[in-house]
């Protein structure tokens, strides 16, 4: 909007019939200073059509001496005008040492949130204005982060999913509200703490923003076209970007292959969309950091901590994330069972395997090992450092035969053996199986061992 010291009265309803809310009930977050207070005496003035079921929530955040008496302003005020009153008190005792800035934020939205889903509201109003906008858009620049992030305060978006969170004041400035509230007699408070220089945003407020004022007059109308703009360039690559991620998802991750296909810009920006989505925002050091694995073509495997709780993973054709909790369990390397005619033995949650006659009745994914009479032992155990299964060829080491077949070095810990009388290995389940297992031509197959995942199985007969 080119021109923000405007009818507020008027451009107020335009703001607030886009934002399409209607006569639906709203809670507007009020704390009595003069953004909030203004914000409550517009929707009181809305036309009977647009005039939603008002609700008032205000929390005391115990922070001043005075707040006390204007949050029992404010309850006095809801009553003279007959709206809905909620506040709650955010004790002292319940302050943390540090961050109580970003702590009193997550108490309050959790207040607000309580209270829409107890009366079935919907649409959160609060009384951000465009001075709001420039402070948070300079402290984004300064701290760094997604380019996303330069849109600053949206004028409405989702919260906590099933709510709405909106921002009518938003193109108008902080000036045009004081002489709003001046000219219509409206009383309001100022927090004493705006007026320190302990926060960044106050520092911006009081010394950078006054200084672009004067040297731009119409600093806050560029800024709203700037960030049009961006946000249509924005909608227009994360577009894109997304078609781009959804050819790269694979069951097991992203295809490394085809990431290596994509120019320069388009890998940095795939990455940072799939870091987004998996993990969260993270810094373009780390970003880099991946984007370098990813191209090494010399290491096959590799792993990057990401912010202490994930693992940024490439393994052979695929790359993606893990739990670090999740790779963490231990593999029981002492387990060592003999199969026994027609029993089960299960081996995890989700897999078993047994030792049948011939004939037993198997399921379409099974994987079975063929056995002769001459067979009297077997048992099965995890893979061991060391490891060798008999071919034609010679011994081959397990752990090659894994390699080979690009087996992530995380699941070849997990991959189990079933071996004879004489230790020898006659199966890598899953995987390859020994020519000792394999029968002379009058050899008679008598018994067969069956490997079957549990998930998803359908039982059979024998079961």
């Amino acid at each position: 909007m080119e021109n923000l010291e405007m009818n507020l009265n008027f451009d107020f309803h335009e703001i607030y019939k886009k934002l399409g809310i209607k006569q639906a009930a709203i809670l507007v977050a009020v704390s009595g200073g003069v953004d909030s207070m203004v914000l409550l005496d517009l929707l009181q003035r809305l036309p009977v059509t647009l005039k939603p079921e008002i609700h008032v929530a205000t929390v005391d955040h115990c922070l001043r001496p005075e707040s006390k008496w204007e949050t029992k302003y404010v309850e006095q005020y809801c009553k003279k005008h007959q709206l809905k009153f909620h506040t709650v008190r955010w004790e002292k005792n319940d302050h943390p040492d540090q961050g109580v800035e970003e702590a009193g934020r997550i108490f309050r939205y959790s207040f607000f949130s309580d209270i829409m889903q107890q009366y079935k509201i919907k649409h959160l109003l609060t009384a951000h204005h465009a001075d709001d906008q420039i402070e948070t858009v300079l402290m984004k620049f300064i701290r760094g982060g997604d380019l996303h992030q330069l849109q600053g305060i949206s004028l409405q978006r989702s919260f906590m999913a099933e709510f709405d969170l909106s921002r009518p004041l938003l193109f108008f400035s902080k000036d045009s509200l004081y002489e709003y509230a001046n000219k219509n007699q409206i009383l309001y408070f100022e927090d004493s703490t705006n007026q320190t220089d302990d926060f960044l945003r106050n520092r911006l407020r009081h010394h950078v923003i006054p200084t672009l004022k004067k040297e731009a007059p119409n600093l806050l109308g560029h800024l709203v076209s700037y960030q049009e703009q961006l946000a249509d360039l924005l909608e227009v690559a994360d577009s894109k970007i997304r078609k781009l991620v959804e050819q790269l998802t694979t069951l097991d991750g992203y295809l490394l292959s085809k990431w290596r296909t994509l120019t320069s810009a388009e890998k940095r920006a795939s990455l940072r969309l799939i870091c987004t989505d998996n993990v969260g925002e993270i810094n373009e050091s780390q970003l880099t950091e991946m984007v370098s694995l990813l191209k090494n073509t010399s290491r096959p495997q590799g792993k990057i901590d990401v912010k202490g709780k994930y693992l940024f993973y490439k393994s052979y054709g695929n790359f993606g994330f893990r739990d670090k909790a999740s790779c963490s369990i231990k593999i029981q390397s002492d387990f060592k069972r003999q199969l026994r005619l027609n029993k089960w033995i299960k081996l995890s949650p989700f897999e078993k395997i047994g030792l049948f006659p011939v004939g037993t009745p198997t399921g379409e994914d099974d994987d079975v090992l063929q056995l002769s009479a001459k067979v009297k032992y077997l048992d099965v155990r995890h893979r061991q450092n060391g490891d060798k299964l008999l071919t034609l060829a010679g011994p081959q080491k397990v752990k090659k035969i894994l390699i080979d077949q690009k087996i992530p070095s995380n699941k070849r810990e997990q991959v189990w053996v079933v071996s004879n009388g004489s230790h020898e290995l006659l199966w890598v389940v899953g995987h390859k199986k020994s020519d000792l297992s394999r029968q002379d031509v009058n050899d008679k197959i008598h018994y067969i061992v069956i490997y079957r995942k549990i998930s998803g199985e359908k039982r059979l007969l024998h079961e």
